[in-house]
């Protein structure tokens, strides 16, 4: 089995853990893995292995088709260039783009934008998938792509030209109605965007909160300030990639379908670049913030109308009119996000998550973890041990 996959950043290494769980719990084969950068051309050596199958990772269609020239099945987890006999698999944009809609319009922002990159595919499919989300919210987002050669680039060639000071795209910063929230293509963009603002006195998140894709925690954490991501399911992307390629193998004559397997998220990430709240009502954004501080524990809405200095009726009133819910499904929301990624990321049992999360039973707290994820919580943990975690949106 030949993998031929980067694991130079985290995406890369997630699928290829993901194809390592599917192997250690079905397959005994022999694995080789070639690293590479994306964009690079065939090695002349792939034509002298003995293989049964491949796993890879390409955004350029001719090298996809010599790939298909090697004689094998071939199973890409890039989403641009599909296998001569294999299958395609992407991270979901549509998904992508609903989370981070919700993750700006539960911080109070109105004003939304999109920066990607020139004629790139997964940017493209990114932009248009977040475009027709909000506008099917009433939200028309404002949109940046760099001027130059409309032809398709290779994605590093973007990446590197991105880093450049580009005029163009600090006057749109610049010129955005504020307060205002950017998802960027992914990572990289997002950091560039930061250091635009920063170039041009942007206060990030109070004036611009920015979001990106792929949560590469080195890409992230580098970034100054800290940035918030939305985190893909490599893992799922490659156990699933590893699961149909054993099909292909054995099965020669097994239909292949035409399309993309797209693999949703698992969720955002939430760091310094987005850590705000876009509410013009004082009172409401300062009970927000009180609930993200407190996770939401011991906090009824008698003591929070209290202690911003509201009766609970207005309170509940202004809450309503400010973010389309009631102060007790913030809190709800709040104290179940920061459950289920003790569900899904720790082994602690769920009695004790209940009892963490401020529920009186775990009857109450499974019930109100399904309404919110559509899903029992040991359902979900489950799912997530097998490499299958599933997005969510909470709320």
């Amino acid at each position: 089995m030949l993998l031929w996959i980067e694991a130079s950043r985290a995406y890369g290494r997630g699928c290829l853990l993901g194809i390592a769980g599917y192997v250690k719990s079905h397959q005994t084969w022999d694995l080789i893995h070639f690293d590479h950068v994306l964009g690079q051309d065939v090695p002349d050596q792939f034509a002298e292995l003995s293989i049964d199958g491949m796993i890879s990772r390409t955004d350029r269609r001719d090298v996809s088709h010599r790939l298909g020239r090697l004689g094998v099945p071939v199973v890409d987890l890039r989403g641009s260039a599909s296998p001569v006999r294999g299958q395609l698999f992407d991270t979901d944009p549509g998904a992508c783009a609903e989370l981070a809609f919700e993750h700006f319009w539960n911080r109070g922002f109105r004003n939304m934008a999109f920066c990607g990159y020139r004629s790139v595919d997964w940017s493209d499919r990114r932009r248009m998938a977040f475009a027709d989300f909000a506008r099917s919210r009433g939200i028309d987002p404002a949109t940046f792509v760099p001027e130059g050669d409309p032809r398709q680039g290779p994605s590093l060639t973007q990446e590197a030209e991105g880093e450049l000071r580009d005029p163009h795209l600090a006057d749109w910063l610049v010129a955005l109605p504020k307060p205002a929230a950017i998802l960027a293509a992914n990572d990289v963009r997002g950091r560039q965007i930061l250091s635009a603002c920063t170039a041009v006195g942007i206060s990030v998140p109070e004036q611009i909160a920015v979001l990106g894709i792929d949560n590469d925690d080195v890409v992230c954490e580098l970034a100054n300030p800290s940035l918030s991501s939305i985190q893909p399911d490599t893992f799922r992307l490659g156990f699933d990639g590893a699961a149909t390629l054993d099909r292909l193998m054995d099965s020669p004559n097994v239909e292949v379908t035409d399309g993309v397997n797209l693999i949703p998220p698992r969720g955002v990430v939430e760091r310094t670049s987005t850590a705000t709240i876009a509410i013009d009502d004082a009172e409401v954004a300062k009970a927000v913030e009180l609930i993200r501080r407190t996770g939401g524990h011991s906090l009824s809405v008698e003591d929070l109308a209290q202690r911003v200095g509201l009766s609970r009726a207005t309170l509940e009133r202004r809450f309503r009119a400010a973010l389309g819910r009631s102060p007790r499904q913030q809190i709800d929301q709040v104290r179940l996000s920061l459950a289920r990624s003790l569900v899904l990321d720790s082994n602690l049992p769920m009695r004790s998550i209940a009892e963490d999360a401020g529920y009186s039973s775990l009857t109450r707290f499974s019930q109100a973890y399904r309404r919110h994820f559509h899903v029992y919580p040991d359902e979900d943990r489950a799912e997530g041990n097998r490499g299958h975690r599933r997005t969510f949106t909470a709320g």
